[in-house]
């Protein structure tokens, strides 16, 4: 019986804590995910559904960047929330997409040729972290070793996709970047 008083004041503090987003986030909201596996080389995380606002990226070219951040800025304004991802797609289809907060409305997009709302469901994915100034060629380089890294340690995975991640405005001193490459692919 004297189990019991315990248990009821243990059980409400165990339950129903909040994520608690990594440093990287410097406080501004960022998609939930909890580390499956983590390695010298690579993380597995799995995130949760989230909501996102995308755009094509022409060419990966700086002026095309700009361009396709300004489109998605014309939808959703200026908010600050992490990462902007950068989705490759067989080396040669970019999208450039803004995570969007699960408590932010985004207004109706009522030309969907430029920008969509895409709404992704729970994802598996293997994450590198890599530092310096986010680029294309940044991402490529950083997705080519994560792939080494996969292989090594046996995992299966497809190699026509992968995002880079970054955490800050381009023009930060420091940088957290990320490559993402989906393991459910």
């Amino acid at each position: 019986m004297q189990l019991l008083p315990s248990l009821l004041i243990l059980v409400p503090l165990c339950g129903g804590q909040e994520w608690e987003a990594p440093e990287y986030c410097r406080g501004s909201p960022c998609p939930q995910f909890t580390v499956v596996n983590k390695t010298t080389d690579f993380e597995e995380r799995l995130y949760v559904a989230t909501a996102w606002i995308t755009t094509k990226i022409p060419n990966p070219t700086a002026f095309d960047l700009i361009a396709a951040s300004a489109r998605l800025k014309s939808v959703a304004g200026h908010f600050d929330a992490w990462p902007v991802l950068i989705n490759v797609t067989n080396d040669k289809e970019y999208v450039l997409s803004w995570f969007v907060p699960p408590d932010m409305n985004i207004p109706e997009i009522t030309d969907p040729s430029p920008v969509q709302l895409e709404n992704r469901p729970e994802v598996n994915v293997y994450v590198r972290v890599f530092r310096g100034t986010p680029s294309i060629d940044q991402g490529k380089l950083n997705a080519n070793e994560l792939c080494k890294s996969l292989r090594k340690a046996g995992k299966t995975f497809s190699t026509e996709r992968y995002a880079g991640a970054a955490y800050e405005s381009y023009f930060a001193l420091t940088h957290h970047n990320e490559v993402w490459i989906d393991k459910t692919q």
